[in-house]
């Protein structure tokens, strides 16, 4: 009997969870780093009154949550293209790039759905943050951008804002770079 490439990936996962009896869920997720990410730019001395604005780290996890979803949505993209690049597709393989690219309809669902909790906070709740952030833009996400290139959206089809060079031929070329 044949296992499946599920089986096979829980086999390893189980080695190595055998190999390291010491990994803790924290440490393999690197939750102290994870959330120690979140820097605020306001601190209080805009207005005077010592307090950051408090909506600002809402407004940091819901787009840093949105970059990891971008991040997984290009890693299902990425695999989903290797398989389709072969020769010839097997008929299996069907089934797996059917539930990858089903994964990604599903984060895509999640996506729009996170907005809601953005949508909690007022525009004047934005406002006491928004000056700090100049000239940043979520239109600059480099993730977003090879997102629209691995689905064939074309480039004049694509809102441009404050790219560079750099960033362009990125886009352009679909692959990531470091900063």
């Amino acid at each position: 009997m044949l296992k499946t490439e599920v089986e096979h990936e829980a086999v390893d996962l189980s080695h190595k969870a055998t190999a390291e009896k010491n990994l803790h869920y924290e440490d393999y997720l690197k939750i102290p780093q994870l959330l120690d990410l979140q820097k605020l730019r306001s601190t209080g001395e805009e207005d005077g009154d010592g307090q950051s604005a408090h909506d600002e780290h809402l407004f940091i996890v819901i787009h840093q949550v949105y970059e990891l979803w971008f991040k997984e949505i290009i890693h299902e993209l990425d695999s989903v293209m290797k398989i389709m690049s072969a020769e010839i597709v097997e008929g299996r393989r069907m089934l797996t790039i059917n539930s990858r690219l089903s994964r990604v309809c599903v984060i895509m669902k999640i996506l729009v759905e996170q907005i809601r909790v953005l949508e909690t906070m007022t525009p004047l709740d934005f406002l006491d943050f928004r000056d700090l952030l100049v000239p940043a833009s979520g239109y600059q996400s480099l993730q977003f951008r090879l997102i629209e290139v691995k689905l064939g959206i074309k480039e004049n089809c694509r809102i441009t804002y404050g790219c560079s060079t750099t960033f362009r031929f990125h886009i352009r070329s679909g692959t990531e770079f470091d900063r």
